[in-house]
Formats: C-alpha cells, structure tokens, sequence
C-alpha cells in the first residue's frame, strides 16, 4: 500500500469552483524521486475540495495489502467504486461503466491483474466475436478495461498496460444526421402552430440554441435573461433524475438566443404562469422552464418517448420491426424500433445550419458548449459539402490561372425579394465573455427560403 506524506495539495483552477487535489506518495524505489499521486479534479468551494483530499488519502492508504493476489476482478471493483463515486461522471456513463466491468470479470476476472498479458486480452475477445458480439461492443468493452489496466499502471500494480496492443476493432465514427434548412423551418412552424408545453418547449430551445436534453430540462427561469436575449447553461436535468452541472466546463456557458426564441419564450411564461396560478401555484426564478404536467421537472425518459412518437408525428421518424440475433437470449428477437432523427440531431442541426452560413468555429464551440474548437472542426466540418464545393471551385480558378482578384473577390449579394427590415439596434456590450455573433443568425436562417416556397410551407402546416 503505498505511504501517503504530508498533507496533500490543493490547487485552485477556478476560484471558488475547481480545484485540482493530489498526494505525495513516497519515493521512487528506483529513481528515489518522490511520486505524486494521480491529480484529481473537484467541482466546488475550497472546503469540498478539503474534503475530497481527505477521502483521496484514505483511498491511497487501503489500497491493497498484497499485490501480488489482486485479482482483475478486486481492482475493476475498485475502479467501479471510485467512478461512481465521482462528481464528474454522466450517471449514463457510470452505469454503461458497471456493464464493461460484469463482462471484464466474466471473461478476465479470475487472472491475477499482474498476469493480464495482450495475448490474453485478444483471446477473451476472440470469445466475444464468437458470441456474436458487434465490433462497437467489443470496441467499448476494450475501452473499459483499457482505463482500468492505466489506472494499475499508475498505482504500480503493473508495469505496463496491456490493452495498448490488442487487436481491438476501432469504433466507427457514427454518422450524424441534421435537419435540412427546409425541415427545420417545417418544424419551428410546426412547433409555433402546437399548443405549447414544457415539451414543445424542450424542442424549440434544440433547434434554436443547440443545447442538450438535460441541458433543456434543467433550465431555470432565473437563467433566461430576457433583456439581453440569452439564457444560461449552469446545470442539467441528468439521466438518473438529479440536477448536476454541465457535461464539461465549458458546457457552463451564456448562449445568445433571436427575437422569434425571446417571444416564444415570453409568450410561454405568460401562459404557464397562468397555468399554474389556476393550480395554486406560484411561477418563481426556480420553476422550470420546461415543466411537466404538474409543474415540476419532466423525466428524462418519458421526454424522449413523447419527442420520438411528435417526430413520427411530424414527419421526423418512423417506427420499423427490426429482428435482430440477441446473444442473451440466444435466438432472434422481433421488436418495433424508432428510426428518425432524435434530439441530440437537433444540436447537429444548429451547428450545421451555422457553419454552413459562414459562422466561424469559435462561435459554434461556445453555443454548442465543446470542450474545443478542434472538436467542433473534427465533428462538424465534413458536414458541410457546400464549402467543399466551394473550396475546389476556388482552387480550379487559381490552376487555371484566373486573377487572384477574381479567384478571391467575394461573390454579389443575391437580389432581395422580401422587403428590407429596418437595421436592428446592436447588442450592448456583454462582459460575462458569451458570444453574440451568431445569436441573430440561427433566427434569420429560417427565412432563408424563397418566399414562395415558405408560403406554400406554411400554409400546409396551419
């Protein structure tokens, strides 16, 4: 077991909010340097984090008394437990967590952790393929026991990971789908025309803004600010029915939000306000904004079954028999399956229809809350054939030997045919760092249809 020494350390990332804590765990054997203990992060004041170091050095202290007889199943029941015991983690992702882990201990569980070789590795997964197990499954398992060998690495149960070799299939990069400009005009006319609901709310807020489902259930009205047309993410209605903070830190986000949202919104309040009046009950800054039928916060799942029975409704999705060999039970299985977009699309929608209208990346990461603008580039950038297009059209110009001034003269504005709008007065200066290039923009990408063709849509959805 290795000795803790001295009090351990706190360091401040985010006053007030995050803190980075480790220990000093003794000396090298080898290198008689002292070794630090993995850094943790913890979401909270200076006291939580006080708190969490204390536990952190009881951890490191009971450790283990024999490496030598630890078994893969003791250590991935520790990993488990130190995982759910974490503030960081989806309730989603700890529990597909446990699932990895039955399946570790099924197949690996009685080898000591130090006898876990690559060869054994590939063998258990030979035995999956042989279950008639999907390579994404056996991608996700790998995964699992990957982060637990690397955490036996760090606490010197073993010298190396032996994951890191394996013949693992890589995981297919899952195609995303998004509502095409003429769907998503259909569906915000659609959405106007319902009789409004903490659901149909939900919805809107997707397509208009980008966010989440928890993100939209968690929503309070204390963070709608009205005056300067934004709302703001600082929690989510989470999978196992808590309010947590956002997926990451920079999930904590202020996103602009365009006159129609500002309206529909108001017009929501209003109404739910009244709503609630008859029922006794009082609209204050903690009600949600979208509520359920008594008012409260809605269920995450039963959410996700209106929203995909309205897709059907509304043209986004249908239902299909699927049979499908289910290794469990043995035998095929025949069950109806939702096929369509879901919500997480409307996300994809948003960064889409932005990115396709010349909205920079840095303006996409904010809205959408990613972690990076990388990860917005390496996500969304293939889903913009039109800029391809235009990409390989500039570059024949410049091989053919046209002008650099014609190749890079931008092209002539198309001839108005809606009569023009009086300019709109800019935004005040926002100092809370939100972003507020594009909060108009996601508004105006819904008149972008010729008006004819609008006209007849709209018509058809009355």
């Amino acid at each position: 077991m290795p000795k803790v020494i001295g009090e351990g350390t706190i360091e401040e990332k985010v006053r007030g909010k995050i803190y980075y804590i480790r220990h000093c765990i003794g000396k090298d054997p080898i290198t008689k340097k002292y070794v630090k203990s993995p850094r943790r992060t913890v979401y909270g004041n200076k006291a939580e984090a006080r708190r969490q170091l204390e536990l952190y050095r009881i951890e490191l202290e009971q450790g283990f008394a024999n490496l030598e007889k630890v078994t893969l199943a003791e250590y991935a029941d520790k990993w488990l437990e130190r995982r759910q015991k974490s503030d960081t983690l989806s309730p989603l992702t700890v529990k597909r967590d446990g699932q990895h882990v039955r399946k570790i201990k099924e197949l690996l569980g009685a080898y000591l952790i130090n006898e876990v070789t690559t060869a054994t590795v590939n063998a258990a997964y030979d035995t999956l393929r042989k279950e008639g197990r999907t390579a994404s499954y056996i991608h996700n398992v790998n995964g699992a026991l990957s982060l637990v060998m690397k955490s036996a690495v760090r606490e010197g149960l073993i010298p190396y990971n032996p994951c890191d070799n394996v013949d693992a299939p890589r995981q297919k990069r899952r195609e995303r789908h998004a509502l095409s400009l003429e769907q998503a005009v259909r569906l915000a006319s659609d959405l106007r025309s319902e009789k409004r609901n903490g659901h149909i709310v939900a919805v809107w807020l997707a397509l208009a803004t980008g966010v989440r489902r928890g993100e939209a259930l968690g929503l309070m009205w204390k963070d709608v600010d009205f005056r300067r047309k934004r709302i703001f993410v600082g929690q989510q209605w989470a999978h196992d029915k808590k309010l947590r903070a956002p997926k990451s830190e920079k999930s904590m986000r202020w996103i602009g939000i365009d006159d129609g949202t500002v309206l529909f919104l108001k017009e929501w309040k209003a109404q739910q306000a009244r709503e609630m009046e008859v029922q006794g009950m009082d609209q204050g800054r903690e009600t949600p904004v979208c509520t359920s039928s008594t008012y409260g916060l809605i269920d995450p799942n039963s959410f996700s079954r209106w929203r995909r029975q309205f897709f059907v409704e509304h043209g986004l999705g249908r239902y299909e028999e699927v049979t499908q060999y289910m290794p469990n039970v043995g035998c095929d299985v025949t069950r109806q399956t939702y096929v369509g977009f879901n919500f997480h699309e409307l996300r994809h929608t948003q960064a889409t229809l932005l990115i396709g209208k010349g909205a920079d990346i840095k303006t996409v990461q904010h809205r959408l809350g990613h972690s990076s603008a990388s990860l917005t580039m390496d996500v969304y950038a293939h889903a913009i054939p039109s800029n391809d297009e235009a990409a390989a059209e500039m570059v024949g110009d410049m091989l053919s030997g046209r002008s650099a001034e014609a190749t890079t003269r931008p092209p002539a504005p198309a001839p108005q045919t809606v009569p023009a709008q009086p300019a709109a007065p800019a935004p005040a200066p926002q100092s809370d760092g939100s972003i507020g290039v594009s909060k108009e923009l996601i508004g105006t990408l819904l008149a972008q249809l010729p008006p004819e063709k609008l006209v007849e849509m709209l018509k058809s959805a009355v």
